[in-house]
């Protein structure tokens, strides 16, 4: 069965802290403010731009919220998906079998909305 690898899955969670982190900058916020602003600490706040700390789904949309940013501007390319065989997308139940419900969650709902802006840009 194939499976999404540790390696895909870091590359995920790195992109996103890259784009937060670019965001963040972008809207001149600090990691103090950011963190103060979603109930973080700075450190927390680094280690997740850092790709250390991987983030529930909720906290995502705070950190877009508290960025004034929609949240595709936070999501990675698309690229960091095409990486990954379609039959294991198709198998994805069995894929998050053992995994919390705020991870399959956070997939599922990622999946869509990179599905979805696929679809509108005619890919």
């Amino acid at each position: 069965m194939p499976e999404i690898g540790d390696s895909k899955i870091a590359r995920f969670y790195t992109a996103v802290g890259r784009n937060v982190k670019n965001v963040r900058i972008d809207r001149g916020v600090s990691q103090t403010e950011l963190a103060h602003l979603i109930g973080f600490n700075r450190s927390s706040v680094a280690n997740l731009e850092a790709g250390r700390q991987r983030i529930a789904l909720h906290l995502f949309l705070l950190i877009a919220e508290a960025l004034d940013a929609r949240p595709e501007e936070i999501l990675p390319d698309t690229q960091l998906l095409e990486e990954i065989n379609p039959v294991t997308i198709d198998r994805l139940d069995e894929q998050l079998i053992g995994t919390s419900s705020t991870t399959q969650d956070f997939v599922r709902g990622t999946i869509a909305r990179v599905s979805k802006n696929l679809k509108q840009r005619g890919n």
